[in-house]
């Protein structure tokens, strides 16, 4: 229990964010907190000169029958804000490192490349704010339909034999997807500039300790309340990724030699990552569109947090075991899905990394 009178710590932030919900924004650690509105209201009395009790009485004192009730909620409130370390003379979190170029989650170590894109983007950002919105998104949508239509086109009618695609057009291509991707986060972290929400990073993660995935850090769109916005910064990647498979495919289709063999593995490499990206089993755009566009936050932690504490046998946390049984089974055949995909796709990378080496050696060997 919290026995002095309990104040948040003066450099904390609090804001309305997604969906217009009250975030507690923590500088130290870059972390936003969600509450509840109703916790926004007992926020602005954590002012040091009230005790819990003084909360208790004053929160109750319109339904004294209620004081009970009203006095377990501050207490779990206030709990969990000296577990954050958002109360003054709570223990605060750890600090980054000091060089902050290599952060850790759960199951994904991320090493930051650079941290400046925002400045680097602002100009391109200022332009395009001009622009109306929805053309923009209208322009970028049929752009990339028109990519990724004529890419399954080339794909099923004009692809070289596998033979010719081995050698140096392998090293190529895989060089010019690395570019490729690199655009893929810029155009994240673009919209996200656009928005006003600037990404606080570039760089590659571990998903699961061993899948290496380029990323940008847009923990920042938090911020941002529409979802509208929050589903075109989802899409971004995949949006200017048709672009340049409608520039792949139109280069299978028109050129031969090295340029075609290198352009149609290219184009096979990115219809993949479409595949990927879209799919809502990974913390892919796709999943992430899904999210934005229904409200929901955090819907893979919960699944994995259920099925962690049913191995375990612990106690649910509260705001797991205040889902519904129908959410709860939900949340966890997510969870059992996605780590038999994650399985799934060790196994697949296992067995092809023979194949890898073969065609990089054999490129080398010409």
């Amino acid at each position: 229990m919290i026995s002095s009178p309990p104040k948040l710590r003066d450099e904390l932030e609090v804001i309305r964010g997604m969906d217009d919900i009250p975030l507690i924004f923590d500088p130290v650690t870059g972390n936003y907190h969600r509450i509840t509105r109703a916790g926004e209201v007992v926020l602005t009395y954590l002012d040091g000169t009230r005790t819990r009790d003084d909360l208790v009485h004053f929160l109750s004192r319109a339904d004294q029958e209620r004081a009970g009730a009203v006095s377990q909620q501050i207490d779990t409130f206030l709990s969990a804000l000296d577990r954050s370390g958002l109360l003054e003379g709570s223990e605060l979190p750890e600090k980054p490192q000091a060089s902050g170029r290599v952060r850790t989650s759960m199951l994904m170590p991320r090493i930051i490349l650079t941290r400046s894109l925002p400045r680097m983007l602002e100009p391109v950002a200022a332009v395009l704010r001009n622009a109306p919105a929805t053309l923009l998104v209208l322009i970028a949508a049929l752009g990339a339909l028109t990519g990724y239509t004529l890419g399954f086109h080339t794909l099923f009618t004009a692809m070289p034999p596998p033979q010719d695609l081995a050698g140096p057009a392998f090293l190529i291509a895989t060089g010019v997807m690395l570019l490729y991707v690199l655009m893929h986060e810029t155009a994240h972290a673009l919209v996200a500039q656009i928005l006003g929400t600037p990404v606080r990073g570039l760089g590659v993660a571990l998903l699961f300790c061993f899948m290496p995935v380029a990323y940008v850090d847009r923990t920042d769109a938090y911020r941002f309340r529409g979802r509208g916005g929050r589903v075109v910064l989802a899409m971004a990647g995949i949006l200017s990724d048709g672009w340049f498979c409608a520039l792949s495919g139109a280069f299978a289709l028109n050129s031969a030699g090295l340029l075609r063999d290198t352009a149609a593995l290219l184009l096979g490499m990115q219809l993949l990552m479409l595949v990927i990206n879209l799919n809502p089993l990974m913390p892919s755009d796709g999943y992430t569109a899904i999210e934005s566009a229904t409200g929901l936050t955090n819907a893979r932690g919960r699944a994995f947090a259920l099925l962690r504490h049913t191995i375990r046998r612990q106690e649910l946390p509260s705001h797991l075991a205040n889902l519904s049984k129908m959410a709860r089974r939900g949340h966890m055949a997510y969870g059992l899905f996605s780590v038999a995909y994650v399985c799934f796709l060790a196994y697949a990378m296992f067995h092809a990394l023979p194949v890898t080496v073969d065609l990089a050696l054999s490129a080398v060997g010409r």
